[in-house]
């Protein structure tokens, strides 16, 4: 069942910029559409092909396929773990899910689904699905890639890898890794590298770190929570979420979350812009899970659909036109 919810026009204008960034551009948002998923746990990953929207959930081990309308039109299992209670698989035992985003090559068109790593075994496994011919084509552990990340980018050893976002360009791959209680990274991969290594046995590809200052709200350092390419392959759009948790496995309060732009051309310097997802003046209490973009026609103005987790079974999507000028 979907509920709809309508909300202001003008859905807010506020500027966070990083400190690396002299970036005077501004992020608006207008004509937001919220709509409930009851049917649909913890969405947390969202992909788009021909008008079919692809969306996975941390705690569900299936690839939901959605019309125009947002209306459920099938699903596929993809996670062989399917001990379900109410629905939804327990922590303990979930594949975790957090992104996926959509490739295109000679072959076909797929769905690369990642789970964070936060866990071993149930938790590092990525999957590619074939959408024109809903063909199974692989599932790899990610965990010695995950490990080789973690140890490149200097976590401390209690700390897990939490991977929330992937997208790809048209030369890379982009890893984003949420910072709950380390600092919020972006893993630049090959393209072509990275799919080899999924399809195949071959070797862990090379990649490069880039380490992001994002900004806090309430004293909650905002994490990482999911990606997608800008359409005219410029950069990365990226939404921010403020959980307030010390680790990698449990949920916190939702204080609400950010959106942002990362520009390829300053990735190296940590650059951003962000802004605070605001309702009625306040900080909008929603956990941004993953985001695509719908209209290609201006790089300064697209549409934004992003799914939401709430932690109860429910998920949201969230329609909504940004431009950045």
């Amino acid at each position: 069942m979907i509920a709809k919810a309508s909300y202001p026009a003008i859905f807010f204008v506020l500027l966070l910029i990083s400190c690396n960034t002299t970036s005077e551009k501004k992020i608006f948002l207008s004509e937001p559409e919220i709509l409930q998923l009851s049917d649909l746990s913890s969405a947390s990953g969202i992909g788009v092909h021909n008008s079919v929207y692809y969306i996975v959930g941390d705690d569900i081990p299936w690839l939901y396929n959605l019309n125009s309308n947002f209306k459920i039109t099938g699903k596929t299992q993809i996670s062989k773990i399917d001990s379900l209670y109410n629905g939804r698989t327990p922590k303990n035992q979930k594949a975790d899910f957090e992104c996926a985003d959509i490739i295109t090559d000679s072959t076909g068109v797929y769905v690369v689904i990642l789970s964070s790593g936060s866990m071993k075994i149930n938790r590092d496994t990525a999957h590619i699905f074939g959408i024109e011919s809903s063909n199974y084509l692989r599932s790899k552990s990610l965990r010695p890639l995950y490990d080789k990340i973690k140890l490149k980018a200097g976590l401390p050893p209690k700390n897990e890898i939490n991977i929330e976002g992937i997208a790809f360009s048209n030369e890379h791959v982009y890893l984003l890794h949420r910072g709950n209680v380390s600092e919020n990274i972006v893993i630049k991969i090959n393209r072509n590298k990275f799919i080899e290594y999924i399809k195949s046995d071959s070797p862990i590809p090379q990649f490069e770190i880039f380490a992001f200052d994002l900004p806090i709200y309430q004293g909650v350092s905002s994490g990482f929570s999911g990606t997608c390419v800008l359409p005219d392959n410029t950069g990365l759009v990226f939404t921010a979420s403020l959980e307030d948790t010390k680790d990698e496995i449990n949920d916190g309060k939702v204080l609400g979350s950010f959106i942002g732009i990362i520009p390829f051309s300053g990735i190296e310097d940590g650059n951003y812009i962000a802004t605070l997802v605001i309702d009625n003046g306040l900080s909008m209490e929603k956990k941004l899970e993953g985001v695509c973009t719908i209209s290609n026609a201006d790089n300064k103005n697209m549409v934004l659909v992003t799914v939401c987790d709430n932690d109860d079974g429910t998920s949201d999507i969230i329609k909504i036109k940004m431009e950045i000028k």
